[in-house]
């Protein structure tokens, strides 16, 4: 088990046995939600976002969305503040919320999934612990790989001296699952770097300058159908139970060696879940169990204000609130055997990518 893990265990323990003092000197668990509301009428916090992104990111646009509705719902409290960083990733602002921000709960991180990709891939920029981190709102889209042929048993047999090009942003960006579910259906894999423009990528993909495409944007999931009309197919979907079959575990579980694969299987989760993560609003460890509350109760009344949860649904955006989202960062936590497997397999593969 991962020594963050373990500190975050007992940190909840010891929580759960602590006692608060509110002005009237009665006392409460840390553990009871029944403080929130009467945290909420005798306290008035300055909440603030720290978005990242730059102001015109894909974030900023949530983050300020987030705002708005933050105020239409709780008029009396001040307007949450908005904090943008540079970066394209959310590692600049994962970094300086565990290392710079005061973690007294008043400031909440709005994140992407490529801040736990570049994590768990071991990127030297991290340096922060996201499994620390307490979950109060998160916002998931589906991932489906396309492909010119849909995925059979002979496909790996047929391919075993060829390549499986893949468009990718970067080598260990939101494409890495399909990458490392490629490999595992024992098919080598050759990235195709700077396909980030959607349209460019289908063109791609039409005149086979790549194998495979994953689609996990807004714009892409739209044009999906109409891809599917032209005559592509499903290569695999990340999630089990998705609109678009097969799932990967229906492919993957298929194959003779699954069950002697199950390591990298379980790193691939992960990553399937990391990549599906549109969106994480998160506190620091340490913040108090009342704020916590305080937080998720905001959370709740957002995720269910209708102009917000309209605009997520007309994106394919599937918002979560607890405990919902506390098991999502729990499925992009794998064991400390998987995250060094999968750093064991990358160290092996990206010298083999670069040779290509």
């Amino acid at each position: 088990m991962p020594l963050s893990v373990t500190k975050r265990q007992l940190a909840q323990l010891l929580t759960g046995l602590c006692l608060i003092k509110n002005t009237n000197q009665k006392c409460y668990a840390f553990g009871d939600s029944s403080i929130s509301s009467e945290a909420m009428h005798n306290e008035t916090t300055q909440f603030s976002f720290l978005v990242g992104g730059t102001k015109n990111s894909k974030l900023a646009y949530w983050s300020k969305k987030l705002s708005a509705s933050f105020s239409k719902n709780f008029p009396s409290e001040p307007a949450i503040s908005l904090d943008y960083t540079t970066g394209h990733d959310s590692v600049t602002a994962a970094n300086r919320f565990d290392t710079r921000i005061t973690p007294d709960g008043n400031t909440a991180l709005i994140t992407t999934g490529n801040a736990f990709i570049a994590a768990l891939a071991g990127d030297k920029r991290v340096h922060y612990d996201y499994e620390r981190w307490i979950p109060v709102l998160s916002a998931t889209i589906p991932s489906v790989v396309i492909a010119r042929q849909p995925f059979h048993n002979s496909i790996p047999d047929l391919l075993r001296n060829r390549v499986m090009k893949i468009a990718v942003s970067t080598l260990i960006g939101k494409e890495l699952p399909t990458l490392l579910g490629i490999e595992l259906l024992q098919i080598n894999t050759v990235p195709i770097l700077g396909l980030t423009d959607h349209n460019q990528a289908v063109e791609a993909l039409k005149n086979g300058q790549i194998d495979a495409l994953q689609i996990s944007s807004t714009e892409g999931l739209k044009n999906l159908p109409n891809l599917l009309k032209k005559g592509f197919h499903v290569f695999f979907s990340f999630e089990k139970n998705s609109d678009y079959s097969p799932s990967f575990f229906d492919v993957y579980s298929k194959l003779h060696h699954f069950l002697n694969g199950n390591t990298l299987y379980q790193a691939w989760q992960a990553l399937s879940m990391a990549s599906r993560l549109h969106m994480a609003v998160v506190l620091p460890m340490l913040t108090a169990s009342p704020l916590v509350s305080k937080w998720r109760m905001c959370a709740s009344k957002i995720a269910n204000d209708p102009e917000i949860s309209n605009f997520a649904s007309q994106h394919y955006i599937t918002l979560q609130t607890d405990p919902v989202c506390n098991a999502i960062l729990s499925d992009v936590s794998p064991s400390i055997t998987a995250a060094l497997a999968l750093k064991r397999w990358l160290n092996i593969k990206i010298p083999q990518w670069y040779k290509e």
